[in-house]
């Protein structure tokens, strides 16, 4: 029998968006591929590790599921779900110990696809991905550039928008008690003044989830490595965090008024708090049918407002991918189960929003609203969001408008670079473990600020900062004369 594993972590969180929450895609949806008939003999099955916590009724949903791949492509999945706050450290354990798997999710934001492929833990997808010529048509040729490191693919961009727009989401029903005017929110000193407000008018509220540059309202260059940003006008490696210091000091206020929960810094139930009611604000990635997609989520109503322009940029191509283990027995099969569910619509939406009847309730053709307490799983988590249902409050032609923005936003002019450390390596294992030590410190505004960016920039010179930013400004060079 099929089983789904649920990894137990310390406690059950679910971040729907980092820097995000995402849906949407490149192009329009796919149509299905003419999927030769399959050998006869016992399937083969693909283990898939899964950044959510367990779906209600998910045992049913993958048998469903199964039933559909086994007569596909002969084989089956068992999807190992993890909770979000454990996912990092657990794949960690689970790349360390050499186990066989097959398929992950893996991004910029959560269990590093950079590092990952840097440590070997995914294979290049290039040559198997010409066999799959739908594939390959789904997305633009920047986001395949963008995907790449040392001028090989080891991810399958989830088919959702591209675009990176920065915002908030707040909870519409308290902006409207008070008379908050979030559309009127144009700088830090606004966002302030709205928090204070639910601060001194709601005490049961805790105003913001935490801080994040991105409530900036500013773009300040390239992020690479999350450690150094380029300026654009100059094309110079510089410090992020400097950057932003006037940020940091924001944040810092508001952790002295009180705006973010007493464990900001190590909260892992975030969305036991938000369906509570009990947060005013979180960040929220902006996209068409953003406000449905969490009313459907949290199960109230918020309004989101952008803090930055829409942008193609890297990190958008990493934000949600799917990467094949190098410890995989079956990679060729891994990619027709990839192939598979970016382009059978039933599929997606059967491992997306669970089984009709048991788990939503159809309305139209292409349009169903969830029941309370059924199977739910992201599909920007898993494939093609272009080919799942609508839910109630999406506009009809929100695929349309995701398009269009996407055609249309901003190309990042360092979308295709990609940062060679193998002459920095040891470096960059201690710096990125200095910058995890001190980000959230200043994200949610911990201590004095002036006297955390010294230590940081302390402990980063120590432990090599300027031999990297100097190899990285020489690789930015040479890159930018190959595009010339």
């Amino acid at each position: 029998m099929n089983t789904i594993k649920r990894i137990t972590g310390i406690t059950v969180g679910t971040i729907l968006l980092a820097g995000s929450v995402l849906s949407g895609c490149q192009s329009g949806g796919t149509k299905p591929s003419s999927h030769a008939a399959q050998p006869e003999g016992k399937p083969e099955k693909l283990v898939w590790y899964v950044r959510s916590s367990e779906p209600k009724n998910s045992q049913a949903v993958l048998d469903k599921a199964n039933e559909r791949i086994q007569k596909k492509i002969n084989a089956t999945l068992e999807m190992r779900f993890i909770n979000p706050g454990d996912y990092d450290s657990k794949m960690q354990l689970v790349m360390s110990s050499g186990e066989a798997y097959d398929l992950a999710f893996t991004s910029a934001w959560a269990n590093s696809y950079v590092n990952n492929v840097n440590r070997g833990a995914y294979i290049p997808l290039d040559a198997m991905i010409e066999n799959y010529p739908g594939l390959k048509a789904m997305m633009r040729k920047e986001i395949w550039d963008a995907v790449k490191i040392n001028g090989k693919m080891y991810g399958m961009p989830n088919n959702q928008i591209m675009t990176s727009q920065d915002g908030i989401w707040f909870k519409k029903d308290i902006a409207e008690k008070y008379g908050i005017n979030l559309k009127a929110i144009k700088s830090m000193e606004d966002l302030t003044q709205a928090l204070q407000t639910v601060k001194d008018k709601e005490p049961g509220i805790i105003p913001v989830r935490e801080g994040t540059t991105s409530f900036s309202f500013k773009r300040s260059g390239t992020i690479i490595e999350d450690l150094f940003v380029v300026n654009p006008a100059t094309w110079k490696v510089e410090d992020g965090v400097k950057l932003h210091a006037d940020t940091f000091k924001s944040f810092r206020g508001w952790y002295q008024k009180g705006f973010f929960p007493q464990d900001v810094a190590t909260l892992k139930d975030e969305l036991s708090l938000i369906k509570a009611g009990k947060i005013f604000s979180r960040y929220g990635r902006q996209k068409p049918g953003a406000d449905a997609e969490l009313k459907a989520a949290y199960g109230f109503e918020v309004v989101n407002i952008p803090t930055g322009q829409p942008i193609i940029q890297r990190s958008g191509a990493l934000s949600t991918l799917t990467a094949i283990s190098s410890t995989s027995k079956h990679p060729e099969l891994a990619m027709k189960l990839l192939d598979l569910i970016n382009t059978d619509k039933e599929l997606i939406n059967l491992l997306s929003f669970g089984i009709e009847g048991q788990d939503y309730t159809k309305l139209a053709d292409n349009r169903i609203e969830p029941k309370p307490g059924g199977y739910s799983l992201p599909a920007w988590m898993i494939g093609n969001v272009f080919n799942s249902y609508l839910l109630p409050g999406q506009p009809d032609d929100v695929w349309e408008q995701t398009k269009k923005l996407n055609e249309t936003a901003l190309v990042d002019p360092l979308i295709s670079f990609s940062f060679d450390r193998k002459n920095v390596e040891n470096e960059m294992a201690r710096l990125v473990a200095i910058h995890k030590e001190f980000k959230p410190i200043l994200d949610n505004g911990l201590d004095d600020i002036d006297k955390i960016i010294k230590q940081r920039e302390d402990k980063l010179k120590a432990a090599g900062y300027d031999k990297v930013a100097q190899e990285l400004q020489a690789q930015i060079d040479t890159w930018r004369k190959t595009q010339q």
